[in-house]
């Protein structure tokens, strides 16, 4: 048994989900938050923890920005862009989105798929990441969970205006085979004697 948001960046974690979104209203929010994962330790601590996907209405490109932060590694990343191609308007009819966070060698890697293709990749060569750990994972979908380092914004702000559905968190690296052959359809769960789909962590 182990926590449903564990995040071992050595064996990878996958947010996917499926958006719609209108129109954003900059002077309600600067950013909606997606998803954001907190570990309950302070920024300062170096136990600190953060995986966070977010829009912004504001970017000049993509609208999608993500944070994955493990204590003090300098690899750790902050609301940094993804999406190669995307502007607010490509998330204005139904689109799938999946993100995949995972460390190979001495590298962070970041990956997001549109509708089940591969879209963008980043790489963060300064080292890898490191789990986050914690017996007290907080996850919200829709809002911050909890301030974010260097911000004074409190839990609760951020709020998602748009549609979402079939949000997965996985504790796992998903590969672009399994996401490109399941983002369409909906996906089974185990039992006591079947281990179907148990790095599923999270599934609404």
């Amino acid at each position: 048994r182990e926590s449903n948001l564990k995040s071992n960046f050595d064996t990878g974690v996958t947010v996917e989900f499926w958006l719609k979104k209108n129109a954003f209203s900059s002077s309600a929010t600067e950013k909606e938050v997606i998803f954001d994962l907190w570990n309950n330790n302070l920024s300062s601590s170096t136990s600190y923890g953060r995986l966070s996907i977010e829009l912004s209405g504001t970017a000049t490109g993509s609208p999608f920005l993500i944070t994955a932060q493990s204590g003090t590694v300098s690899s750790s990343i902050f609301t940094l862009p993804i999406g190669q191609g995307l502007t607010t308007s490509s998330i204005e009819n139904w689109t799938h989105c999946a993100f995949r966070f995972y460390n190979t060698g001495s590298e962070f890697i970041s990956k997001l798929y549109i509708n089940g293709r591969l879209n963008d990749t980043n790489r963060y060569a300064t080292s890898s990441l490191g789990e986050i750990t914690t017996a007290e994972m907080i996850g919200r979908i829709g809002s911050l969970a909890a301030s974010p380092s260097g911000s004074s914004a409190p839990a609760n702000a951020g709020t998602l205006s748009a549609s979402i559905d079939e949000f997965r968190f996985w504790k796992t690296n998903r590969n672009a085979k399994q996401i490109a052959t399941k983002y369409f359809t909906n996906v089974g769960g185990g039992t006591n004697t079947d281990i179907s789909n148990t790095d599923l962590g999270v599934y609404y």
